[in-house]
């Protein structure tokens, strides 16, 4: 399965950059022991006393501090921070097209695999972390939409609830990017 994702993310035109800020999110698959059967992504949930995004689920990562070497390097360093991931165990598979936020802050999804049981920890700001099996988000009874407004026009949005988290807004946007361009999952984000 990773080798068919790598190869899928090596067929994407990257866009070119825009003019907005750079963060950079970790589309990180487990792909360990525990998870050979079902590989997971990884998930954070941000702390309630953030500033944005507060108690919202979302990647690890964050903006582009100036010493990053590239996007890679960003998700890697704020995984590192926020989820204690071991950087030696990140095998990069690629990068997805970016996404504005609604804050515009280009968002660059950079998917890798996550080889090596993790222990996982915490940092001030996150409250939660979790995984969610990749056939558990492409199972479409598992996927409901919700209506949100970005860049002043109204989206229809696939959402997930797992581990009593709600999988939406522009992660959710990510996942199925994610989903449809290497699984060929055909989930619809339609205007509203």
């Amino acid at each position: 399965m990773i080798e068919s994702v790598k190869y899928k993310l090596e067929s994407i035109n990257i866009d070119k950059p825009s003019q907005q800020p750079k963060a950079a999110v970790l589309l990180g698959i487990c792909n360990y022991e525990a998870y050979v059967d079902q590989p997971a992504l990884i998930y954070t949930v941000r702390s309630s006393n953030l500033s944005t995004h507060s108690g919202e689920v979302s990647f690890p990562g964050g903006k582009a501090e100036e010493g990053d070497t590239s996007l890679h390097h960003t998700a890697i360093r704020e995984a590192q921070e926020e989820i204690n991931l071991n950087p030696n165990d990140v095998n990069f598979l690629g990068r997805m097209n970016y996404l504005i936020s609604k804050h515009k802050i280009e968002v660059n999804p950079i998917v890798a695999s996550i080889d090596n049981p993790q222990k996982f920890i915490k940092n001030p700001e996150i409250e939660h972390i979790f995984t969610v099996p990749i056939n558990y988000l492409l199972e479409k009874n598992n996927i409901f939409e919700e209506t949100i407004e970005r860049q002043g026009a109204k989206w229809i949005v696939p959402t997930w609830r797992y581990d009593n988290q709600k999988i939406w807004g522009l992660t959710a946007m990510i996942t199925v990017n994610f989903l449809n361009h290497c699984f060929d999952a055909g989930i619809e984000i339609k205007a509203g």
